[in-house]
Order: C-alpha cells, then sequence, then structure tokens
C-alpha cells in the first residue's frame, strides 16, 4: 500500500507539467509565442535504456538550422519606417520610445545579414552535436563513418559545419564527409508546385480568416505605443505594424542584441497568445494533415522519408558504426514530423478551435535547431531484428505503432508503415 501511495504521489506531481495549457507555458516562458522563431530549448528529459543485449551503432538525422535573422529587409525596414515617423512627430510614448530604440539595435545588428545564422545559432548545434556525442558514444567511436549534406542555403551550411568541427574535436578519427549541393535538393528541400497550389482552398481561406478575426488582439498592444489615439488611428496600419512587430518580437531572441531585452513586454500573456495562436494554425494548414485542403501537405516529405529508409537500410547492412546527419529548414522538419505522425501530429483536425486541446502546438516541433534523430539499435551486425527510436528535439517521441519494447519500435514495422503510407499518395 505504502509502494502503491507513493507512485501515485509521483505521477500527481507529474501532472501539472503533462497537464500545462499553452497560456500557462507561455506565462514561464513568453518566447514561446515565436513558433518557429523560438529558440531551442534543449532536451528535456533523460534517455530510456537501450534495450538488453542491444548497442546504438547509426543515427539518422535531419536538423533545422540554427537561428537566424530575419530574411527580408522590409522585416525590419517597415516597423523602423513607423516608429520613426511618429517618434518625429512626438507621437510615441515612453513604451514606445524604448521599443523604437530596440528595433533601431536589431535592424543595425542585421545589416547585410539577412537570413545568416547568428552567433546562437552556431552555438545551437555545437551543444546538439555534443549531445549527440555524449548520448551515443558506440556511433562515434574510432573511425567512424560521418556523412553530412546541407541545403545551398548558407545557414544551413554553417550549422552543418559547426556541428562537425564539434565532432571532430571530440574525435578527430571520424570519417567525415559533407556536401551542399543542388544535386540532393529533391529530398533534402523537395519544391513541388502542386502540393503548394491546393494549400489555400476557398474552405481553408475562409476558415482561417474566421478564425483570426476571433483573436485578433493587436488594438491594445499597439496603442501602448503611441500617446495619440487619433494618430494611431488614421496615420498607422495598425493591424499590419503589429504583424510585423511580432514576426520581429519573435525574432529578436536569436540574437546578440536581443539577449538584453524582451520584445513581447508590450503584451500580456492573453494577447501574446491570441498572436500565437493565429500562427499555429497557419502553420497547420500549410504543413499539418489539414482536412481542410485534403491533409495532403506532408506529402511533401516523401522523397526526404524514403531517402531515410534507403540509407538506414544501407547502414543496417554495414557491419560498421556511423551518422547520416542532414541540415535544412522548418518547412521540412514540421510536415516531416506531421506525415511520420510523431507525438500525434498526424491528427486531421477540422475545427481549428480545437486545435491546441488536441496538443498541434507548433514550438513543440520546430524551435531555432529543431531536429529530428533516428537511433538505431541490435546486438551485433548479424541482427535481423533491428531496434530503434526517435527523437524529437533530443526528447524521446511516439509513432502511431504498436511495440512490445516502448519507447524503441522495430525497424521493419516502421518500413512496413511508412512505404504503405507512401504508396497511398498518387503523385
Amino acid at each position: 500500500m505504502r509502494k502503491f501511495i507513493l507512485s501515485l504521489l509521483m505521477v500527481v506531481s507529474f501532472l501539472p507539467v503533462w497537464a500545462q495549457t499553452v497560456l500557462e507555458e507561455l506565462q514561464e516562458d513568453n518566447q514561446k509565442g515565436g513558433s518557429n522563431y523560438y529558440a531551442y530549448p534543449g532536451p528535456a528529459q533523460r534517455l530510456t535504456p537501450a534495450p538488453q543485449g542491444r548497442k546504438p551503432f547509426y543515427i539518422s538525422h535531419y536538423g533545422r538550422h540554427g537561428s537566424r535573422f530575419l530574411i527580408n529587409q522590409r522585416e525590419y525596414d517597415y516597423p523602423f519606417a513607423t516608429f520613426h515617423k511618429a517618434d518625429s512627430l512626438g507621437k510615441l510614448t515612453e513604451k514606445g520610445r524604448e521599443t523604437y530604440r530596440r528595433i533601431k539595435l536589431l535592424r543595425e545588428e542585421a545589416h547585410n545579414r539577412l537570413g545568416e545564422l547568428t552567433p546562437l545559432g552556431a552555438v545551437q548545434h555545437r551543444g546538439i552535436a555534443q549531445r549527440m556525442y555524449e548520448r551515443f558514444p558506440e556511433i562515434f567511436k574510432g573511425n567512424a563513418y560521418i556523412d553530412a549534406k546541407s541545403t545551398v542555403v548558407i545557414r544551413c551550411i554553417l550549422s552543418m559545419e559547426n556541428a562537425l568541427q564539434q565532432l571532430s574535436g571530440l574525435n578527430p578519427s571520424l570519417h567525415i564527409t559533407h556536401d551542399a549541393s543542388q544535386h540532393d535538393m529533391y529530398y533534402m528541400n523537395l519544391q513541388d508546385p502542386k502540393l503548394y497550389n491546393q494549400k489555400w482552398t476557398k474552405e481553408a481561406s475562409q476558415q482561417y480568416k474566421d478564425f483570426c478575426n476571433r483573436h485578433a488582439r493587436y488594438l491594445t498592444p499597439m496603442h501602448r505605443l503611441f500617446n495619440d489615439s487619433v494618430y494611431a488611428r488614421n496615420e498607422v496600419n495598425l493591424y499590419r505594424l503589429n504583424i510585423s512587430y511580432f514576426k520581429l518580437a519573435g525574432s529578436a531572441q536569436g540574437t546578440e542584441e536581443g539577449k538584453s531585452f524582451n520584445m513581447y513586454d508590450i503584451y500580456t500573456t492573453e494577447e501574446l497568445y491570441h498572436n500565437w495562436l493565429q500562427a499555429n494554425a497557419y502553420w497547420y494548414i500549410i504543413f499539418g494533415a489539414c482536412p481542410l485542403n485534403g491533409a495532403t501537405q506532408p506529402f511533401i516529405q516523401r522523397n526526404l522519408l524514403r531517402q531515410i529508409i534507403k540509407e538506414a537500410d544501407d547502414a543496417i547492412a554495414r557491419p560498421d558504426h556511423g551518422a547520416t546527419l542532414r541540415f535544412g529548414h522548418e518547412t521540412i522538419v514540421l510536415p516531416l514530423v506531421c506525415l511520420l505522425g510523431i507525438d500525434g501530429f498526424d491528427q486531421q483536425v477540422t475545427d481549428l478551435e480545437q486545435l491546441t486541446a488536441k496538443g498541434w502546438i507548433n514550438y513543440k516541433v520546430f524551435p531555432m535547431a529543431a531536429n529530428i534523430q533516428f537511433v538505431f539499435y541490435r546486438k551485433n551486425p548479424q541482427d535481423h531484428d533491428v531496434l530503434f527510436k526517435v527523437l524529437l528535439n533530443e526528447n524521446e517521441a511516439t509513432l502511431p505503432l504498436t511495440t512490445d519494447c516502448a519507447p524503441y519500435y522495430h525497424w521493419q514495422d516502421f518500413k512496413d508503415y511508412c512505404l504503405q503510407k507512401l504508396n497511398t499518395y498518387q503523385e
């Protein structure tokens, strides 16, 4: 009885964490409101020990680049110009003037660095590589082979190079190959015009518009920045300014200047939450298994999944150990997670109001430096019952498969499931 009570208390002690709502999480860490700009938080759990008699021998990985600057100059110029004009006319509150100062600092830091990796982005990938090495030393011992590929975008290439430098520093004997070529973009970053054109159906567009209207929370926070409500209403596009500012606020956390201030401090937690809700629904529609557009968008990663399976089979057929590392974008990580059904992200939700209640929460998938790791285990090279587990952002994750050894899965079961699912999609 005493053991039962102790076990019950342990379960109850974890419930507040499991049961946290997004609103509560934003209260604790409002930077999560940045969605895909959320700076990589690192793993939140210890790993389950390997099944008895089995050792890790191969990792297959796809990771997003680390924190970056905004991609388009107008994303800095529009809020800067708006606040510059208002300041010249004496129309800013004290908070507005402080906000203007911050925007100037962020804009200056990003000068001629649009879309580039920030110093924090480099640190993120070095940390991920360090932990990968420490968690699975059997994979990286001796002259293990490491094959790395990146998309042809410089922030992804630099993310790859930072990870590889960390690994080579830990073990100079590693046999490393690395490349970034258009040759591999058919699976590293597939562009599919047909699927792209199916994202915004009439129904999806209308439901998203209605959803955003219900959750619009921009007038009050924007008015906090101007001391003349008539000027703000007549001379400033407050809706557009809020959208622009919200994106800039999210990206600031990944920069050096952004370490000294929190751009979200103009919002209450409730206002931040409603702005985030709109972003969450947007990402679900364009990359989730959303029924409003046919639930087919995750199949944009069909080539990548087939390549992951092929390269894993090749690794299983070899007697040695090593890793395949790939570096790209959140627009690959998110639909791949949805295609695989990792942690239930393959669910189909018609009512956008139910999205977060069902656990579809974007920052859990694709913060800056987001990554998926498939870690493979066997007893020896002759062992045909290969097991693996999947890590999402370095935390053990679930798949929509039955298993007798959770969080591990049988590789053959996974292959059968994935190939059957891929075969249902007609190009």
